[in-house]
């Protein structure tokens, strides 16, 4: 990267490449609009300050007329310097308010501040010459040399009042006239001199600004442009009304090479993957780094949206090839949702907003490809944002709550342990269904508040279980994403000297499959701890039997979709029978979910279950409802003793 022009020192402060140097630059002051309107706003203060002085020295010189002159030379004369200080109050307070000035707009009022100077003095020197005040083309000619605002006004104004000054000199006697000849030529010098310094020193400190501007527009680490350039940018085309597409890339796996391999080499991969980005740049597709390891993704101009699903999967295809990151061979992926202006939106905002949620639905339900936003998902996306809004202005110790559904052990014919099941109760949604509300949580980036709090809750109702009911908690993939999270809330479970054993932490297929390797250490680490570990939804995903063999599991729960079928369907019989013979090998307990008739349970009973969850042995139930059921059991427990 280099510094823009005008931050190179010259050869010497007249030589000829200097003065090259230094018209090229003002050329390019005037033809670049970033660096016009740069030069205004060091200009405006210059010409303001100058036009109040000037103001009240007509007033004054207005007054000297009033007593020197009569007649029409009084009419001539203080009516002009008089129409001079309005002239300069006006240009002042009026053409030249708070905020910004066009460089055009100042280059005329520079000007016309110049030629109402220059006409008091040719006015003064036509009705009254005198020798000695040929001095006041040249007092102009230094003047003209700071309020001429742009280079060519000011060559302007010096060179007619130098001119003005030899055609006046012809009047004066011949020595007079040799003498202002060399002074105006000195003069014309000193002025183009003057100008060119303070408009070379302008120009330095604007360029410098421009070049701190540049750099401050580029993310540091990668080179490309930073957030608030590319939402510039996007703000840029949409006052345009410039159609274009919106694309937030996520890489899928990032995080935990992050986590494993530190930032080191974390860093060197996304700057791998800028680098394959742009390959795409050849295409009209300019790029952003929005933070992390999210990017924007900008196609500009009126693309169909097969073309722009074709350039996402193609910069998908390209940053999920191998890293050589030597000694390491790391794998990414990515997914991209894209929504387009205007016809899906008429701000920057709501654009962002639909390709950030055409992304969401992509990580759910298309990861690794790109997603393009759809008038379906208008309504869902208006509910999700409704509900993260909600879920923000939320007292979430007093909204959310837990219920807890009893897990049965038919062979000790009691309850062995609880799942624990969250609910939010909303002062203004009402009661919000758990799949609706964990999703907005986890798109709003507040699932792990959610989690703190319903974990603090569990915490507390298992304290007052007896030592032998453990409890199950349902962790997301957000929550198994960030290692230094789940051990905070291993924290919790230390502080309070609740043994870890009581603790099974449950998760499902798509909690881990975004990075499988980073999942099973942090799980083998829980294991190791005592914590126990429960596989949701077994049978349901398309990897479970991979994950036996993988995940340091303890605890397997059959989806009551198959279970739920058993009366009726000879192959779910088949499979469950098979899932419980293979968990019974393995040393695994096995869970059947969703058990709610006798009919079922009767068919299940053949295939030897040990432990049941459904309605048919519990409902989810309240805190005081579940000691109430533990007592009861204790009391038939001891009546038994006692017989």
């Amino acid at each position: 990267m280099t510094a823009p022009d005008g931050l190179t020192e010259g050869a010497g402060p007249w030589s000829a490449v200097t003065l090259f140097r230094s018209l090229k630059s003002q050329y390019h002051a005037w033809t670049s609009a970033t660096r016009r309107r740069a030069m205004a706003d060091a200009y405006r203060p210059i010409v303001r300050g100058f036009l109040l002085p000037g103001c009240a020295y007509y007033l004054f010189v207005t007054w000297g007329h009033w007593g020197d002159e009569t007649g029409p030379n009084l009419l001539i004369l203080a009516g002009l310097s008089l129409a001079t200080a309005i002239s300069y109050a006006l240009f002042r307070w009026v053409l030249l308010p708070a905020g910004r000035t066009p460089l055009a707009r100042l280059e005329a009022i520079g000007l016309a501040t110049n030629a109402l100077m220059y006409g008091n003095v040719v006015a003064y020197m036509t009705l009254h010459f005198e020798e000695q005040k040929l001095i006041y083309f040249v007092l102009m000619a230094v003047v003209f040399s700071t309020t001429g605002v742009t280079l060519r006004a000011t060559l302007a104004s010096v060179i007619v009042s130098i001119a003005s000054m030899f055609w006046f000199a012809q009047k004066a006697s011949p020595e007079i006239a040799h003498q202002f000849a060399f002074i105006g030529v000195a003069t014309s010098f000193a002025s183009l001199g003057m100008a060119t310094l303070l408009r070379k020193a302008i120009l330095r400190q604007i360029d410098a600004r421009l070049f701190a501007d540049q750099l401050a527009a580029l993310d540091s680490l990668t080179g490309i442009a930073n957030r608030r350039s590319i939402f510039a940018r996007i703000d840029t085309l949409v006052e345009a009304k410039t159609p274009f597409w919106l694309g937030i890339l996520d890489l899928d796996g990032f995080k935990s090479i992050n986590d494993i391999y530190g930032h080191a080499i974390g860093d060197r991969v996304l700057c791998e993957v800028v680098d394959r980005l742009g390959f795409q740049s050849a295409a009209g597709v300019q790029f952003g780094r929005i933070g992390g390891d999210e990017f924007a993704v900008l196609v500009i101009g009126e693309h169909e949206a097969a073309d722009v699903e074709a350039i996402g999967n193609a910069l998908i295809a390209d940053i999920s090839r191998p890293y050589d990151m030597r000694p390491l061979q790391l794998s990414i992926g990515g997914t991209v949702g894209f929504a387009r202006f205007p016809s899906m939106g008429t701000t920057a905002r709501e654009i962002y907003e639909k390709a950030d949620f055409a992304l969401y639905r992509g990580k759910q339900f298309a990861r690794g490809h790109t997603v393009i936003f759809t008038d379906d998902q208008d309504a869902e996306m208006r509910e999700a944002l409704a509900l993260e809004r909600a879920l923000r202005e939320a007292n979430l110790e007093q909204e959310l709550y837990l219920l807890f559904q009893p897990q049965f052990d038919l062979t000790r014919e009691k309850v062995v342990s609880f799942e624990a099941l969250a609910r939010w109760q909303s002062p203004t949604l009402g009661l919000v269904r758990p799949d609706r509300f964990i999703r907005a949580a986890e798109r709003a980036g507040l699932i792990q508040n959610v989690t703190r709090v319903l974990f603090g809750k569990a915490l507390d109702a298992l304290y007052l279980w007896p030592d032998e009911i453990t409890i199950s908690f349902n962790l997301s993939a957000q929550d198994l994403a960030d290692r230094a999270f789940i051990f905070s809330l291993v924290a919790q479970v230390t502080a309070r000297d609740i043994a870890p054993g009581r603790l099974e932490f449950e998760i499902t297929e798509t909690a881990v499959m975004k990075d499988i390797d980073a999942a099973r250490v942090l799980l083998e680490n829980l294991s190791s701890l005592g914590f126990k570990i429960a596989l949701d939804d077994f049978g349901s995903g398309y990897s479970s039997f991979e994950y036996l063999d993988q995940l340091p599991l303890d605890k397997v729960k059959i989806d009551k979709s198959f279970v739920r079928k058993v009366a009726q369907s000879a192959t779910s019989r088949e499979i469950v029978a098979g899932i419980i013979k293979l968990c019974s090998n393995l040393d695994l307990k096995c869970v059947l979910e969703g058990v709610e008739t006798e009919d079922e349970m009767r068919t299940l009973n053949p295939l030897s279950p040990k432990l049941i969850q459904g309605y048919l042995f519990g409902k989810p139930m309240s805190q005081r409802d579940v000691l109430g059921l533990l007592l009861a059991a204790e009391q038939v427990k001891d009546g038994m003793t006692a017989a």
